[in-house]
């Protein structure tokens, strides 16, 4: 079972394995990270909405948005603050389910896992610093939130309950906008052999071993 020795806050640059070549650093692009959530927004809305519409109807949403018709040509829409609530409880529960699917992944395949946040950056995180990582391990661990949350949420939408399918809604947005990062290191991690392996020191310092040919 991997473990490690060190604090979550340690930086280092661990040694080679045997038969692997020296480590290269691994950074995010923030800009393609941007291009990436503005891609998914747009399905991702049309998907999710037109289900919460085809799931909840046309009245249900009126109601739930008070929206009242005052003549043929005509409505009034208030938002009501139960709205406000709803969103900001679902953007903290899926952020916070978000990061303990990703540990889960991390659990089930024997790797320590710490919790953070990480201000400076703008995320919360779930990582199993100080140990060698490998590649179709860290595939499983990045892709898993998306699957196992939107496919939990999804039915949600659906529910006859307006309150409860709007807050779905919401987290599946938020869920899978947040999976931009996970999605931009797959593609990276697709492109690797399947022996290489990762290594996060802390939160800003993360290694590639690439086997010696």
């Amino acid at each position: 079972m991997p473990t490690s020795q060190y604090e979550p806050s340690t930086t280092l640059t661990p040694a080679s394995p045997d038969g692997y070549g020296p480590p290269e650093e691994f950074h995010y692009s923030l800009p393609a990270m941007l291009g990436l959530i503005l891609l998914l927004l747009g399905p991702a809305l049309l998907l999710f909405g037109s289900l919460l519409w085809y799931g909840q109807g046309s009245t249900a949403l009126a109601e739930f948005f008070g929206v009242t018709v005052t003549d043929d040509t005509a409505f009034e829409a208030t938002v009501p603050i139960a709205v406000g609530g709803v969103f900001v409880a679902a953007v903290v529960a899926v952020t916070v389910l978000h990061e303990l699917v990703h540990g889960l992944a991390f659990r089930l395949q024997g790797y320590q896992v710490s919790y953070g946040a990480a201000p400076q950056l703008g995320a919360f995180y779930a990582a199993a610093f100080h140990q060698f990582q490998t590649r179709n391990d860290t595939i499983l661990v990045g892709i898993a939130p998306l699957l196992v949350l939107d496919g939990l949420l999804v039915p949600l939408l659906f529910v006859p309950v307006p309150t409860l399918a709007f807050f779905a809604f919401v987290a599946l947005l938020f869920n899978t906008l947040g999976a931009a990062g996970d999605l931009y290191f797959l593609a990276h991690l697709l492109r690797m052999p399947a022996d290489a392996l990762l290594y996060d020191s802390d939160i800003r310092h993360s290694y590639v071993f690439y086997p010696e040919s």
